[in-house]
């Protein structure tokens, strides 16, 4: 049985977590943590998953000591300035399901790696990491003077743009073929609606030809999902930094 602390429980993210994380039998929800000045703060979690569990909204990350792992689901502004020296202090495995972090945050993640197991993902679908596996094998042979548009699509209340996902495509592909003109590729967010998430990625030469992949979700549910079935294998490593190749990679070895 793993314990997990769900940190940012009262967000979109973390409210489907723990959801979905009540309803499994290898996972207990230790600890239910907003920031604090929520409204939840002294509530039940039954307040926002119904049902009857007696499980407090408390408001501080030092008070959750018998738990296995933290999931932060805040965002990185939060973390850095607020959570950071806590999970330091606590020596409890992190899992990072948030993003917008700049290079100097992602440096400071790595350090807090050395003494704690770390996983960190701008997406926790297995499916997307397939899709970005597809991306990188198709990118390796393609004319060098073609274009290619990152798009991606969600609600109009996600805060950062481009989005944590649209980062990692990008960041795959010109490490995929070494010889691609960063110019040459580009985001563009789209936010709108209740859109949870899709990412296209476009591809087009000066031969009069167009490649076009699409990854897309209906839900948050794959998200949180992943994010347990992560946190499940994150909190039996050994000190360091993981991502979702770290995690699909265990499947083929």
């Amino acid at each position: 049985m793993v314990r997990v602390a769900i940190v940012g429980c009262t967000g979109k993210l973390g409210n489907v977590i723990m959801k979905n994380a009540l309803s499994r039998k290898d996972i207990e929800v230790s600890y239910a943590i907003a920031r604090k000045g929520n409204r939840f703060v002294g509530q039940t979690i039954s307040e926002l998953v119904g049902g009857e569990f007696d499980l407090p909204i408390i408001d501080d990350i030092e008070v959750a000591k018998d738990c296995d792992i933290f999931i932060d689901c805040t965002n990185a502004e939060t973390f850095m300035y607020d959570s950071y020296f806590k999970y330091e202090k606590m020596g409890k495995a992190l899992v990072i399901a948030t993003t917008a972090f700049s290079n100097e945050d992602m440096e400071k993640i790595g350090k807090l790696a050395i003494n704690i197991p770390v996983f960190i993902s701008g997406n926790f679908s297995v499916a997307l990491h397939d899709f970005i596996e597809t991306l990188k094998f198709y990118v390796k042979s393609i004319s060098l003077d073609t274009d290619i548009q990152i798009v991606e699509y969600h609600h109009n209340q996600k805060k950062d743009a481009p989005s944590g996902t649209a980062l990692m495509i990008k960041d795959a592909l010109l490490d995929a073929n070494k010889k691609i003109n960063k110019e040459k590729v580009n985001i563009c967010s789209i936010r709108g609606g209740n859109i949870f998430g899709e990412h296209e990625v476009i591809f087009a030469n000066c031969k009069d030809e167009i490649v076009t992949f699409k990854h897309q979700v209906s839900s948050r549910e794959t998200f949180a999902d992943g994010a347990i079935e992560v946190s499940v294998w994150t909190a039996k490593q050994t000190n360091g930094l993981y991502d979702m190749n770290s995690f699909c990679n265990r499947l083929i070895e």
